[in-house]
């Protein structure tokens, strides 16, 4: 396969008649089949090959006497054989076997252990460059057929599980403002219509040629719980796309970006990681425009160490509108960052910023928008009609013996005195109150003998 040069052979996409028309899958779906009859042209070549080996070394006749004894009856073969010399029996019987097994290959193809890897990639080489595609072919795919060891094999199955689920597309965004105002109708009026606003304003940049020049990440603060994460999830299922989460809270910059998988301690890293999560396997076709959340941000000027420093730095260019990329050193090559990016943190950065020099750049970039958390009305409503009765649901799947579980009037009392004296302005401390209710109901039905508690 190395010998052969495999992958320049697929050129499908030159002589398929309105390829670029195609859609991405219809593309993908085109190169699988042409690349699965490569697949399988260069396993009967090679077994063509190796017959004419065996045909060179053995003389035409030794060749014609192996296809003869093909044809014998088992039992007249043996008598046929031990009338043979040792030495010609030998040679006789291994070129018999090498051609007749490279003579069954030319009729049925050998299945390579790698071989699904080799097909998904063939599908979507196109869609990548050339530097990554130079890296997957040179030092993955080739150096494993020169060597065939089982580290290769390790490495070749873990790179491209990574590299063929990278955004190779820009997907057809579509605003679904019914949806989006069922999922926010929790927020405060004022919040709700600010994070419409967004999510409207991202989907028309998406269309845009030329991009807007400042076209910078926008910063969600608030106190904990106040639901920025559960905004930015809904804004992307609005926007018709996916979320990718990155959480920065002990983080390194290696711990991000990744590190080479030469390295000993090799890592994808967790941007990499975040942009290919919502692939659920290497046949998925990923997509450039998701939205990406990075989460606790203002770690990286609340800590202030040199590590926070590094990373603050790694971001500051990364988030610049014309450089919406970073270099993956696992995958030795450029991965682009989705336009869309959301920035949350419990802190105001602009207040920060004013103490502190090397965050006034960043701050100066960001637009803010302020999770001020939930009225106790709308916490009954999103602990009555949501939080409870999801609860519930999962305590009955424990076991037949609660099929009909639910809390009592009383606790459920006890849960509206808590919101009604309860200071946070987010649902982290009702979360934790309304859990420690159903621990307490889930343990005195244990105690009554009513659960099964052996597994």
């Amino acid at each position: 396969m190395s010998e052969t040069r495999f992958f320049d052979r697929l050129d499908f996409f030159k002589t398929t008649a309105n390829y670029h028309s195609l859609s991405p899958e219809e593309q993908v779906s085109k190169g699988r089949e042409a690349t699965r009859k490569a697949l399988t042209d260069i396993s009967v070549e090679y077994a063509h090959t190796q017959l004419k080996k065996y045909g060179i070394y053995g003389g035409i006749p030794l060749a014609a006497t192996g296809v003869i004894f093909s044809k014998l009856p088992s039992h007249l073969i043996g008598s046929v054989l031990t009338s043979a010399s040792p030495v010609v029996l030998t040679l006789a019987g291994f070129l018999f076997i090498g051609a007749g097994e490279q003579l069954y290959y030319i009729k049925e193809p050998p299945q390579l252990p790698e071989a699904d890897l080799i097909v998904e990639y063939g599908a979507k080489r196109h869609l990548l460059n050339k530097v990554t595609r130079a890296y997957l072919e040179e030092s993955i795919f080739y150096r494993f057929w020169q060597t065939e060891n089982t580290d290769q094999y390790d490495k070749l199955v873990k790179v491209m599980d990574k590299a063929l689920r990278m955004p190779m597309h820009a997907k057809l965004l579509v605003y679904d403002q019914e949806k989006t105002q069922e999922k926010l109708w929790h927020y405060s009026t004022e919040l709700k219509n600010r994070l419409i606003r967004f999510a409207f304003s991202e989907i028309m940049i998406q269309k845009m040629t030329p991009k807007p020049e400042g076209h910078y990440p926008v910063y969600f603060y608030g106190s904990p719980g106040t639901g920025k994460t559960y905004a930015a999830k809904h804004l992307a299922c609005a926007m018709g796309t996916n979320l990718a989460t990155v959480t920065l809270d002990g983080a390194n910059i290696d711990d991000i970006i990744g590190t080479s998988f030469d390295s000993l301690e090799a890592k994808p890293g967790l941007l990499l990681e975040a942009i290919v999560a919502n692939t659920a396997s290497i046949q998925d076709i990923n997509h450039h425009n998701q939205v990406l959340l990075i989460d606790e941000f203002d770690r990286l000027f609340i800590d202030g160490d040199k590590q926070s420093q590094d990373i603050l730095a790694f971001f500051l260019k990364i988030l610049d509108p014309h450089h919406r990329y970073f270099y993956s050193p696992y995958l030795k090559t450029n991965i682009r960052l989705p336009d869309t990016i959301i920035l949350a943190g419990n802190t105001d950065i602009h207040t920060v910023s004013i103490q502190n020099q090397q965050l006034q750049s960043m701050a100066s970039r960001l637009e803010r928008i302020f999770f001020d958390g939930f009225s106790s009305q709308t916490k009954q409503e999103i602990a009555f009609s949501l939080m409870i009765p999801k609860m519930e649901q999962s305590y009955k799947s424990i076991s037949e013996e609660l099929a009909e579980f639910s809390i009592s009037e009383i606790d459920l009392t006890r849960i509206d005195n808590f919101i009604q004296s309860d200071s946070d302005p987010g649902l982290r401390s009702l979360e934790k109150f309304t859990h420690e209710i159903f621990e307490i109901n889930l343990q005195q039905l244990g105690k009554a003998g009513l659960l099964q508690t052996d597994f």
